[in-house]
């Protein structure tokens, strides 16, 4: 599975809902598609994970078509500098099709964050922070930044095949 990273300046250079809202374009650039629709109903609830800086060490995560998209946020002094940040666009759309967002979230507030979500989408749902989210088989996914760069890009390392003779 080949995995690609982005890492978004946030709080307090970006406020949470313009956050969501990059998050948003990048993977939903159509307007009008269905995609934006669900993204829209769950900005608050995803905002919320955004603001408690859910997002600094743990990944919402996107897949289903393409590579398994991973986006990251900076906060505090970090955003402001943002030397960290890769904002750049994806060569793929990964709302296309069938696909999938988990977003991470404190165990504090998750149960309201899992039912909040439940109501709005049946493609996005929250995991406690440092969970394994479910891949597209039902197994789950590594979870970690393999390879990670100064820039906040990463290195896919597929560790069955790597382990395999």
């Amino acid at each position: 599975m080949t995995i690609v990273a982005r890492t978004l300046v946030s709080v307090p250079a970006r406020s949470a809902s313009d956050t969501w809202d990059a998050v948003v374009a990048m993977i939903a650039p159509d307007a009008n598609s269905p995609a934006r629709r669900e993204l829209a109903a769950v900005a608050g609830v995803a905002c919320s994970c955004i603001s408690d800086e859910a997002l600094a060490e743990d990944a919402i995560v996107v897949h289903g078509v393409g590579p398994r998209l991973r986006i990251y946020a900076l906060y505090g002094d970090d955003s402001v500098d943002g030397d960290r940040a890769n904002e750049s666009s994806l060569s793929w759309v990964p709302t296309n099709g069938d696909w999938r967002m988990s977003i991470p979230c404190f165990e504090d507030d998750l149960s309201w964050v899992q039912a909040k979500l439940a109501k709005s989408s049946n493609r996005v749902s929250a995991r406690p922070i440092g969970a394994d989210v479910e891949g597209e088989d039902g197994a789950p996914a590594a979870q970690g930044r393999v390879g990670a760069t100064q820039s906040g890009a990463t290195d896919a390392v597929d560790l069955d095949a790597f382990f395999r003779r």
